[in-house]
């Protein structure tokens, strides 16, 4: 008897909404590869004080004690900022120590997508050299992508009749989880990492995704796809596929 698939916990990146994950929810649908997406709480709040980087954590972990306590074994992905959610959230939710207090389930694999890898104590703020990058547009208490360069940055794989519909898909983030430091480092820790490689990226280029993974350690598994930062609307069907091979992975690397 095949092992149980483990169910997707996806965790976007900043200022993207819901909406913007459509595409690839319906593609792992259809592959039926289980799946969960994770609304940050940081992104497009309108209530004051803006939450930051805890509030998001704790979204991620309330999805994941769920589905652990459910029994089932998870494969966590996180996207760009997402990737230091993920990192904070998963502390405590791996499978090898849920295992060690006798309970089933936890996540078998931490992806990061294009994601940043923080070390412990460092933030968001602190690894871009201590302001935000040029296509960042602070204002007060949040902070948005400069529309005029989203085609170049984001939408530099999307066709450009959908760059209005999918410029719409994306709101403000808190500009608190830019300044806190992350808690955790899963990679130094002894859990399963892995990285898929967006080698088309200009909002994290590709060198600086490879800095980054290299934490992982040499002889990591990873994946790698012809794209920009957001393979989930310009190639759905393609990472649907890459997600499926990745859960297969984990799968076998807990067997």
């Amino acid at each position: 008897m095949s092992a149980p698939q483990p169910t997707v916990v996806i965790v976007p990146g900043a200022w993207q909404l819901p909406a913007g994950f459509d595409l690839i929810l319906a593609q792992l649908k259809e592959a039926n590869i289980p799946a969960e997406f994770v609304p940050l709480p940081s992104v497009g709040g309108t209530e004051l004080p803006l939450t930051g980087l805890p509030e998001d954590v704790a979204a991620v972990r309330s999805t994941l004690t769920r589905l652990a306590d459910e029994g089932k074994d998870m494969v966590l992905l996180g996207h760009s900022y997402g990737g230091v959610v993920v990192s904070c959230a998963v502390e405590g939710f791996d499978a090898a120590s849920r295992a060690k207090e006798g309970k089933t389930g936890g996540v078998i694999l931490t992806v990061f997508m294009s994601a940043f890898m923080l070390p412990k104590g460092q933030s968001l703020l602190g690894v871009l050299g201590g302001a935000p990058l040029p296509w960042m547009n602070v204002e007060g208490d949040r902070v948005s992508g400069v529309a005029a360069m989203m085609p170049q940055v984001a939408f530099n794989d999307i066709p450009e009749e959908k760059m209005a519909e999918y410029g719409a898909q994306m709101s403000h983030t808190s500009a608190l989880v830019f300044a806190t430091p992350s808690t955790y480092e899963p990679w130094a820790n002894g859990l399963p990492c892995t990285y898929i490689f967006l080698t088309d990226d200009n909002a994290l280029p590709y060198p600086i995704q490879q800095q980054m993974a290299s934490q992982i350690g040499p002889d990591a598994k990873t994946w790698s796809l012809k794209a920009g930062h957001l393979p989930h609307l310009s190639m759905p069907s393609e990472l649907a596929k890459t997600i499926g091979e990745i859960s297969e992975y984990a799968v076998s690397k807990k067997a």
